[in-house]
């Protein structure tokens, strides 16, 4: 039974890492939207950079608060890790956009799924599943490291 809790524990931080990126991720592109209108922009390009930024900024901070450790960490592991989230949730934006722009639809048909869906989904499962491995890596380097020790030349 003992490895059940980090099953329970890595599943309930991937839910609250997915709906917290989300549900961010989407006031994100609200506020993106928002910034569109109100300030007076007119292209479509300025429209997908404000979307896909504010998806990219609310999906790395809920995914980073979502998997946020209390313990152990030090500023500098902060940043690289917000850093990171923020890159990886960048590339997933649009690898969502470039996802949804491949998708066809018949001549006289709306698209079910619109672009801001493929936005959002793309930022925040990229950044929950790197979020998920590194902190499996973390879990893992410990025990790594008492079975191959660095440093130590055979005594």
């Amino acid at each position: 039974m003992e490895w059940l809790r980090p099953v329970a524990v890595y599943t309930a931080r991937s839910i609250v890492g997915v709906l917290l990126g989300a549900i961010l991720g989407l006031l994100g592109v609200g506020i993106g939207w928002g910034s569109y209108v109100f300030f007076g922009a007119t292209t479509r390009e300025t429209l997908l950079i404000l979307l896909i930024g504010g998806a990219v900024v609310g999906t790395a901070a809920g995914s980073f608060f979502g998997w946020l450790h209390f313990d152990r960490n030090t500023p500098r592991r902060l940043i690289s890790t917000a850093a990171l989230f923020l890159i990886v949730a960048l590339g997933g934006a649009w690898g969502g956009v470039q996802y949804g722009a491949a998708q066809e639809v018949p001549c006289c048909a709306r698209a079910d799924i619109t672009p801001i869906t493929y936005i959002l989904l793309g930022a925040c499962l990229a950044t929950n599943v790197i979020a998920l491995a590194l902190s499996l890596t973390q879990l893992a380097l410990p025990s790594l490291r008492r079975q191959f020790p660095v440093g130590k030349l055979g005594r």
